[in-house]
């Protein structure tokens, strides 16, 4: 029994002791005096039996700056039957300021470290002089002055004529007031200076400074470790082998000036370059009404992020609507900075016929290359409307390579000849052509005068029926080129959803047009007069008023419109009946 005691306390005290050498949470340093340009790195080891617990570092941004992320090394061991596992969290930090320093305590699951103090002195090592170092660091700029939200280039280099360990790492500029973007990735690249060849990494910024005033960008720090870890020095313990690298540029301050008075444009635009370009999808000259003309126009700057580019408005025009769509924005980054893109497509719908003046688009900007004030500029355009299904008539009236046999600008029963030269000698080939098509055209208008009368008999008049001859000789709708009603509302269906208002406008038309049986319905107000629905006319007037101006965008719901059109989709529409009732002609006349 005594045995069994002894034991027992044998092991309670290793089991302490193992506890007081190994505690289930502690933090340690790889040193605790510093320069304030130095580095150090922070481990927190938590045992297993606390769980998965991760520390909370938040606390170390008072007086530290965190370098890098944070590693995680999970380790097993067992030693003599006792078994331990634990989980180590690794991070490189940089003092903030000179003075004592402290690494807060940090607390998993009720365990507490010891907080640790770091002594941080006055830096030992500044920015090298190029050509005389092995490793050194330089920054520059591409201007002492800008604009405000102009472009500035901040440009990093580090020459080294030694490798490093992997894991260097560099810091990003962090510039108050200021929008910071890295361009690209970093260039590698060989240079001699000072007779020593170097190579030379370069990582670039671009920095567009948001106020005027005095603007300082800090320095940035590199880390690299010289030598490498492990082989023989891992079972000597020889570190001296491993030298560590801690390089800072000199900060920057540059001057950033307002706006100039002389500026008198709506929206700031300071650029090296700006350009209007537009393109058409389709001829100015005879537009049919309810024909949908789009207008793409691009506006590239260099120097200035797409965000920042305003959009184009169109002045409202009786018997003219415009339709903008919503803007692609793109950037373009070389190592020369940003080049900004802002395309914006406008559909531009005619509901009467006329000629329509588009008035000049005009856009100021700021020449930041020659200080100046300019315009960028795209003409005034002219747009003819005709009515619709007049164009082409119209087109073929007016073409001067067709004339009449006798020399005149009149087709002859829509027959066209071509001009010929020789029309005088082929007068027999062209007499005997114009015979055959006016005997064809004869016997055409006498088939369908058979077929085309209609009689409508009248029951409250009780005369005798009286036979009704087509008004016009045309061939009718083919009811089966007109779009389905079902596919044209899963398409509003998508438009709906996706918020796209010029889709919602196409497929309302489409649907309509497929309903009704009719390919007259070109605009909403027509679509309206169809339905005879008063909470569908008020949504379409919103929808009207969305197309045009952005500012109704927020008040028009499409998930709304789509369910009031899918409930009289199934509910099906009445289409328009005529007064009468027609049956077919009688066999004798009275």
């Amino acid at each position: 029994m005594v045995k069994h005691i002894l034991l027992f306390l044998v092991l309670a005290c290793s089991s302490l002791q193992t506890f007081a050498q190994n505690p289930p949470l502690s933090a340690f340093v790889d040193r605790t005096d510093v320069s304030i340009n130095d580095v150090l790195t922070l481990t927190i080891r938590i045992d297993a039996a606390l769980g998965n617990s991760r520390p909370t570092l938040t606390d170390l941004n008072r007086e530290f700056e965190q370098v890098g992320g944070l590693s995680t090394r999970s380790t097993y061991t067992n030693t003599n039957g006792t078994i331990q596992s634990w989980t180590e969290y690794s991070i490189t930090l940089r003092p903030l300021t000179t003075g004592v320093l402290t690494i807060p305590a940090f607390r998993v699951n009720g365990e507490s470290s010891k907080p640790i103090t770091i002594n941080v002195g006055d830096a030992t090592q500044t920015t090298s002089t190029g050509g005389t170092e092995e490793i050194y660091i330089e920054s520059t700029v591409s201007k002492n002055t800008v604009y405000v939200q102009e472009q500035l280039l901040y440009i990093i280099k580090i020459y080294y004529a030694i490798g490093f360990d992997q894991g260097a790492q560099l810091s990003s500029p962090t510039v108050g007031d200021a929008v910071v973007q890295q361009l690209g990735s970093d260039d590698n690249y060989q240079e001699v200076v000072n007779g020593i060849g170097y190579n030379v990494t370069e990582r670039r910024f671009v920095i567009f400074p948001q106020s005027s005033g005095e603007l300082t960008i800090p320095s940035v720090y590199f880390i690299a470790s010289v030598g490498r870890r492990g082989g023989i020095n891992r079972f000597f313990n020889n570190r001296t082998a491993v030298r560590e690298i801690n390089l800072m540029t000199e900060p920057h301050a540059i001057t950033v000036l307002a706006r100039p008075t002389t500026f008198t444009g709506t929206t700031w635009l300071p650029a090296a370059a700006l350009s209007l370009e537009e393109s058409w999808s389709g001829s100015l000259d005879n537009v049919s009404v309810g024909t949908a003309l789009t207008r793409n126009i691009v506006l590239t700057s260099n120097g200035l992020s797409s965000s920042l580019l305003p959009g184009i408005e169109y002045a409202d025009q009786t018997g003219l609507k415009f339709y903008p769509d919503q803007p692609v924005r793109e950037d373009v980054v070389d190592k020369n900075g940003v080049v900004g893109k802002r395309s914006e497509g406008t559909a531009i719908v005619a509901s009467m016929p006329g000629v329509f003046e588009l008035p000049e688009v005009r856009m100021q900007w700021w020449n930041t290359v020659s200080n100046t004030l300019e315009t960028a500029v795209l003409p005034a355009r002219v747009l003819t409307v005709v009515a619709a299904g007049a164009d082409a008539e119209q087109t073929t009236n007016n073409n001067p390579n067709f004339v009449d046999i006798a020399g005149g600008q009149n087709n002859v029963d829509g027959a066209l000849v071509p001009v010929s030269q020789d029309s005088g000698t082929n007068l027999l080939w062209i007499s005997t052509t114009i015979f055959f098509a006016v005997a064809w055209l004869c016997s055409t208008l006498l088939w369908l005068r058979s077929r085309g009368q209609v009689v409508q008999i009248n029951p409250a008049s009780g005369a005798d029926p009286q036979p009704l001859l087509m008004a016009k000789l045309r061939k009718p709708t083919d009811l089966n080129t007109l779009p389905d009603p079902a596919t044209s509302l899963r398409s509003l269906k998508t438009a709906c959803d996706n918020q796209r208002l010029p889709d919602i406008r196409r497929a309302l038309i489409q649907w309509a047009q497929g309903s009704f049986q009719t390919p007259d319905i070109l605009t909403l107000d027509t679509l309206a007069r169809h339905c005879k629905d008063e909470h569908l006319t008020s949504m379409l007037s919103t929808l009207d008023k969305a197309l045009y101006s952005n500012a109704e965008v927020n008040l028009f719901n499409s998930t709304e419109l789509y369910l009031l059109v899918s409930q009289l989709h199934k509910k099906g529409l009445k289409l328009p009946q005529a007064d009468g009732k027609y049956a077919l002609p009688p066999l004798y006349k009275h």
